[in-house]
């Protein structure tokens, strides 16, 4: 129990450290200590972010994380590749193509999702467990799947009315003292 105390405390500082170097964040913001940034310089957050358990995000192409965003455990994000094409070597050298990676405001994204270089998820997504990004997921979009694909759109009139209610979960955690409703209904 002790060393489990005292890996966590090591943990909790290097993770301040490490929030220290980011090009922007915001306020509010919960963050696991086993969160890895790589190239933090690089990487802004906005307000009201959650990041689940053992998060890797490497920001060396850019990262933008809006505010209200909600991750899962075990996200991995990616915002370059090493160049092969037309490449010194082989498999590949060691020049890099960076291309950002902009996650808008308000988005879910399951456990166990990893994000590609370039990638855009837009405002109000859930992106759901186990999916992989490639490419500009839409506004409000609903996806699963590897390579994920928009399965339907979220109500966009109760989506537009809550945001204009400034009804963000993490917001409404923290400031209101909100606990999920664990009261369990089975339908058998």
């Amino acid at each position: 129990m002790i060393i489990k105390r005292i890996y966590e405390f090591y943990q909790n500082i290097r993770l301040k450290r490490l929030l220290r170097g980011l090009k922007h964040i915001g306020a509010n913001n919960k963050i696991s200590s086993s969160t890895l940034i790589y190239y933090p310089d690089r990487v802004s957050l906005g307000s009201y972010i959650y990041i689940g358990p053992n998060a890797e995000i490497n920001g060396l192409g850019g990262i933008e994380i809006g505010n209200g965003v909600i991750i899962g455990p075990n996200l991995v994000v990616h915002s370059a590749n090493h160049c092969f094409k037309n490449s010194k070597y082989i498999p590949y050298d060691e020049t890099f193509d960076f291309r950002k990676v902009t996650i808008e405001e308000n988005v879910w994204i399951g456990g166990n999702v990893i994000i590609t270089p370039g990638s855009t998820i837009g405002e109000g997504c859930i992106i759901g467990a186990g999916a992989v990004v490639a490419g500009s997921i839409p506004a409000l979009s609903i996806v699963v799947g590897n390579p994920c694909k928009v399965i339907k759109s979220r109500d966009s009139e109760h989506y537009y009315r809550l945001k204009s209610e400034n009804k963000i979960y993490l917001k409404e955690k923290i400031e209101k003292n909100l606990k999920p409703d664990i009261n369990l209904n089975f339908h058998i």
